[in-house]
């Protein structure tokens, strides 16, 4: 019970700290740069987000299992530590060279003010500044499956925490394209602080040469599969829609919707860290258990229900002061797009509950086939709902969505919920 309790403390203390430096950061980058700084901000997020995702959501994920049994001398720990290093390089190399592959799509929001000679400068050090990212993150999996709980969320603190001292010592001086590099490379080299840590801890395995079988890089292989698919169907969706809002409108009109999707991005972090801690795990433990396994998950299901709502009716009710207290006044007028975020949000974070099945079954497939179609059902609603609507028909596609989404799943999953 007290290593349980230990455990809780850490894991929520790295979602608050997490939480408060995001909402801190927002909080500057409106005061400083206004909508624009945010549509900004958020499409460099997303930007690393598509670097990231893969080697994080996926590589990481299952060497987080697979490095959690055996000892760091071990063969069997080597050769897992080795292939999933090799596998986040490998999804980072990829990832960036399709970035630096169309500069124009995905960098041109941000060096429209930038010279040619530093245009690439600033590629460099973006790709620089990714790596540290990438590497860091996979160390940070290495402590998670080691539970080193206290390192971890240390490095996820200073990680979180740089780049908040990155934006607060600026204090807006700086340009837009030049501060965002700046927060990469301040959260980048905490790498070098991590580094040392594992080395004391004996987590880092002998780098002399070690046989890799392909079965290790199968076992990690159907991760990667799915938060490919995450990466294609969420973050290059995202980033997709807001390059043709920005196109279709402008860096402010878009800053004032983004900062509601900002609002509802940090309660949805709020949400998924204590499902991912309290929720799922449970499922897994279940999964060889049927019966109790449909009860939990039906248990749930319903109890999430009401404490949804409430919560998202709360900050309906108090969406100006919401916005008033992480944004400023410049965003008042994006109140009237919470109606139909809200409404899409219960409806995307009530089905969580079910789509976590498909990762505790491992069904690889439904999983790649429900993101495929969700990405293709969101393009084309924002695209038949944004001109009779305008940036209120994105909140309308939204809810569509993910209402979609709900019934699917309720449907495939009848049994699990049936009374």
């Amino acid at each position: 019970m007290l290593q349980l309790l230990k455990s809780s403390f850490w894991s929520f203390l790295s979602v608050l700290v997490r939480a408060v430096s995001s909402l801190t950061i927002n909080k500057l980058f409106a005061l400083y740069y206004g909508p624009n700084g945010i549509t900004l901000f958020a499409h460099f997020q997303n930007l690393i987000a598509i670097i990231t995702t893969v080697p994080n959501g996926g590589v990481n994920i299952g060497a987080i299992s697979l490095l959690a049994t055996d000892k760091p001398d071990s063969i069997r720990y080597r050769r897992y530590f080795m292939a999933a290093l090799f596998l986040n390089l490998l999804c980072f190399v990829a990832a960036l060279a399709c970035i630096l592959g169309f500069p124009d799509y995905f960098l041109g929001v941000f060096l429209r003010s930038v010279a040619l000679p530093g245009v690439w400068q600033w590629s460099l050090l973006f790709g620089l500044g990714s790596l540290l990212l990438t590497l860091n993150l996979y160390l940070l999996s290495v402590l998670l499956a080691r539970q080193e709980l206290r390192s971890y969320v240390l490095g996820v603190s200073a990680i979180s925490l740089a780049g908040l001292a990155a934006v607060y010592l600026t204090s807006g001086k700086w340009a837009l394209h030049e501060l965002l590099l700046l927060i990469l490379g301040a959260q980048g080299a905490i790498f070098f602080v991590l580094l040392p840590v594992l080395y004391r801890k004996r987590l880092l395995p002998s780098f002399s040469h070690v046989a890799v079988p392909a079965r290790v890089y199968l076992d990690l292989w159907k991760y990667i599969v799915m938060a490919l698919s995450a990466v294609v169907c969420l973050k290059l969706t995202d980033f997709y829609i807001r390059d043709y809002v920005i196109g279709r409108y402008d860096l402010y009109q878009t800053g004032l919707w983004q900062a509601v999707v900002r609002v509802s991005e940090q309660y949805s972090n709020v949400y998924t860290a204590v499902v991912g801690m309290l929720v799922y795990p449970r499922m897994a433990a279940l999964a060889k258990v049927p019966e109790q396994l449909r009860k939990f998950v039906r248990l749930t299901f319903y109890l999430v229900l009401p404490l949804l709502a409430v919560a998202l009716l709360l900050v309906y009710l108090l969406r100006d002061w919401v916005l008033l207290l992480l944004f400023s006044e410049d965003f008042l007028k994006a109140e009237y797009l919470f109606d139909f975020q809200l409404l899409g949000d219960f409806f995307r974070m009530w089905s969580v509950m079910l789509t976590n099945l498909l990762v505790v079954q491992a069904q690889v497939r439904l999983y790649v086939g429900w993101q495929v179609c969700s990405a293709v059902l969101y393009i084309a609603l924002v695209y038949l709902l944004i001109g009779p609507f305008g940036l209120e028909g994105i909140q309308i596609a939204h809810t569509l969505r993910y209402a979609v989404v709900l019934v699917f799943f309720m449907l495939y999953y009848t049994k699990y919920i049936r009374p």
